[in-house]
């Protein structure tokens, strides 16, 4: 049976890897993976998904690991955590703000 579950993925390249740049990571269940291309990695990312969900349903605790990562179980429905992007403001010194944006 197949369940939908859905996923904040954050992408991000790592400049320094040759091979695998970009970095796709689901904070809901703290999981991470790697590929050439965003794309790739965010394939790559579902396969560790499926391995980390199958493995739990495996153990008998798939349900414990989804309470536990914020997930709602009500009926049939499977509510993942509310997640938001939030700004702050920081007040920095021009000599801190000069680590960013060249003065």
């Amino acid at each position: 049976m197949n369940i939908p579950i859905s996923l904040t993925i954050k992408l991000t390249e790592d400049k320094q890897s040759k091979s695998a740049p970009w970095v796709a990571y689901t904070p809901e269940l703290d999981v991470a993976s790697c590929g050439p291309t965003p794309q790739k990695a965010k394939k790559n990312l579902m396969e560790a998904v499926e391995i980390v969900l199958k493995g739990a349903a495996e153990d008998g605790n798939l349900k414990d690991l989804l309470l536990e990562t914020g997930f709602q179980i009500k009926n049939k429905d499977l509510t993942p955590p509310k997640i938001s992007i939030d700004k702050f403001i920081f007040n920095l010194e021009p000599n801190l703000i000069s680590q960013i944006w060249l003065a």
